[in-house]
């Protein structure tokens, strides 16, 4: 057997050639800054960043097949599946971002940060690209654009409340707030269920096994949650390794850790989502498409910055420290998210092509202003 095949196997065929040159790249890079050639570390950290950002997204996608055929198996409607199973799989990364930057390396307002920057990024980016790759223009539903984008929107509001009104430090209060935010969402998620299986509006599709070239052969749900384990796992290493080749990338750059937080760690640990809402797309699943990039928002920012405060509280017995003076970062999202919203619903809810490319030219102005904070 060739050794190299499980490798060949995660990557793809095309994508291990990238996997090999980046490496040798990065090899190379390190003998020069090994022996004091300073563009050799440049070199070395963005081929890094580069290796974790594809090994994020590979490993993303196996989840994603993994996530269907749960969700195929136990009849749980798409929007459902997309807005829980698909958020809490395509925002681990950002999870780990948020504990690297709490309890490693103490700087949270990395981890604040990143997550708004991802946030950023998958409300304008995400459905941008999905709308540029769909065959006709996407039509979303009602139930989409006013449960998951209000209520997402709701959740930027109680964001931006908690840094204006605690700007220094976050203890249990805040992250419970945000955990009860986060229940209620997924009640409505229930609710509407329940009514689904009710009206039996979302029928399972009878065909469950998922196998050929690039995609796993699942037997069992056992196997799925399996596959879902390790793919978390790996995508955690990553995340480590993208975080700290950031960082270290920011400040040979002079650039501040928030914002290479905001921009590139960001954008790397946004992958899974961006292909798991291109997939849904090209398929003609826009309710999909979109439910992911809310329901994954809505998890990072309840449960990703959560989490890592109460785990440092527990360890450490202190509230975690916060140092963010870009609170424009904050109101940029919230603007975006409105402007996102007036596009999902004018034109009888309608994302054309020409709307698409709007959220992808305000992203790109939204990041170049975020230079100058």
């Amino acid at each position: 057997m060739n050794p190299l095949a499980p490798l060949v196997f995660f990557f793809g065929k095309d994508m291990f050639h990238y996997i090999i040159m980046f490496s040798g790249v990065s090899i190379v890079a390190s003998f020069l800054t090994q022996n004091g050639i300073l563009w050799g570390e440049y070199f070395l950290w963005i081929t890094l960043i580069a290796i974790a950002t594809i090994i994020i997204w590979r490993a993303g996608d196996f989840f994603s097949q993994a996530a269907t055929y749960i969700q195929e198996k136990h009849e749980i409607p798409q929007s459902i599946k997309a807005a829980v199973i698909d958020a809490i799989a395509s925002s681990f990364p950002e999870f780990c971002v948020a504990v690297i930057a709490v309890i490693i390396i103490g700087r949270a307002e990395v981890g604040i940060s990143s997550i708004i920057g991802s946030a950023l990024y998958n409300v304008l980016i995400i459905p941008a690209a999905a709308g540029l790759v769909a065959a006709t223009p996407m039509v979303i539903s009602r139930e989409v654009v006013w449960r998951d984008n209000i209520f997402y929107l709701g959740v930027v509001l109680l964001l931006g409340a908690m840094l204006w009104y605690f700007p220094n430090e976050w203890g249990a209060g805040v992250a419970v707030l945000f955990l009860l935010a986060y229940l209620a969402y997924v009640f409505l998620l229930h609710r509407d269920f329940k009514i689904s299986k009710i009206q039996n509006t979302d029928p399972p599709k009878n065909e469950v096994t998922m196998s050929g070239d690039g995609e796993l052969e699942l037997t069992s749900t056992k196997i799925a949650w399996l596959w879902i384990l390790a793919m978390m796992i790996v995508m955690g290493g990553a995340s480590h390794l993208l975080v700290e080749a950031s960082l270290a990338l920011g400040e040979m750059l002079g650039i501040d850790g928030v914002i290479m937080g905001f921009v590139v760690i960001a954008a790397g640990t946004s992958v899974p989502d961006t292909a798991l809402s291109v997939i849904s797309a090209r398929k003609g699943q826009y309710d999909a498409a979109i439910a992911n990039v809310f329901g994954s928002n809505i998890f990072d920012i309840c449960v990703c910055l959560s989490i890592p405060i109460l785990l440092a509280l527990a360890m450490s017995g202190e509230a975690t420290s916060i140092d963010l003076p870009q609170i424009e970062l904050i109101w940029s999202l919230a603007g975006a998210t409105v402007f996102a919203i007036y596009l999902f619903w004018s034109n009888n809810y309608t994302l054309t092509k020409v709307k698409a490319c709007m959220m992808g030219l305000l992203y790109l102005i939204i990041i170049l202003i975020s230079f100058t904070f």
